[in-house]
């Protein structure tokens, strides 16, 4: 039986845009949420920043993605548990085109995708466990469910989480926590820029890691 649960999550604009200049392993440093690090981009550069439209499919049945689709809002970061499936991909390059169409921003899946090449020319967003040529059929009857908690990468992820990803990894929090962290983050690459800066001028990293702290303070 396929569920499909309403939208009914809000976002913070403002936020998500702080969030798409900021590496995400600056968050990792105040926050743990990680996917397992197997979850990896399609293709990089890339950065993914919005919330959680999650998608509750079954070995036997995807069709809980294309009605995930239908009901998405422009923004969204689709999140697909594949329930241990990993020899099938469900999306290809038409998928991403028809995400596109929708006003998706990425999908993160545990499973498998096709199309790696032209997925990249694309420039559409996709972090997965890895690529098939296998692709999936429809066996039965329609199954798997739309905004519910599942379980992707080692990690719940609830409808309407906050997703910040990047080439380094997928890190799953709240709006709010991601926002009580947001000063932090920013301070902390402000240091880091510094510190390069320092570094390219000659100066030895131990020495400069001694204004860590009066530099936080300051």
């Amino acid at each position: 039986m396929l569920k499909v649960n309403p939208r009914d999550f809000g976002t913070d604009t403002d936020l998500i845009e702080a969030y798409k200049n900021i590496l995400t392993p600056s968050l990792g440093h105040f926050l743990d949420g990680g996917m397992d690090p197997a979850i990896r981009a399609l293709w990089k550069p890339v950065k993914l920043v919005g919330p959680a439209l999650t998608v509750e499919t079954t070995p036997n049945s995807a069709a809980a993605l294309g009605k995930a689709v239908e009901i998405a809002e422009p923004g969204d970061v689709i999140v697909m548990s594949r329930g241990g499936e990993n020899l099938h991909a469900t999306t290809g390059d038409f998928a991403v085109m028809n995400f596109q169409e929708h006003g998706i921003a990425g999908m993160i899946t545990d499973g498998l995708v096709t199309d790696q090449r032209a997925i990249e020319g694309l420039q559409f967003p996709v972090f997965s466990r890895g690529v098939s040529a296998i692709i999936a059929k429809r066996i039965g009857p329609d199954e798997g469910a739309v905004n519910v908690t599942v379980e992707v990468g080692g990690v719940k992820v609830n409808p309407g989480d906050l997703i910040v990803a990047d080439e380094d990894g997928v890190i799953v929090t709240t709006f709010e926590d991601a926002r009580a962290q947001l000063g932090a983050c920013l301070e902390l690459e402000e240091w880091e820029a510094y510190a390069l800066g320092q570094l390219k001028t000659g100066r030895l990293l131990s020495e400069v890691m001694k204004e860590r702290q009066t530099y936080k303070e300051g």
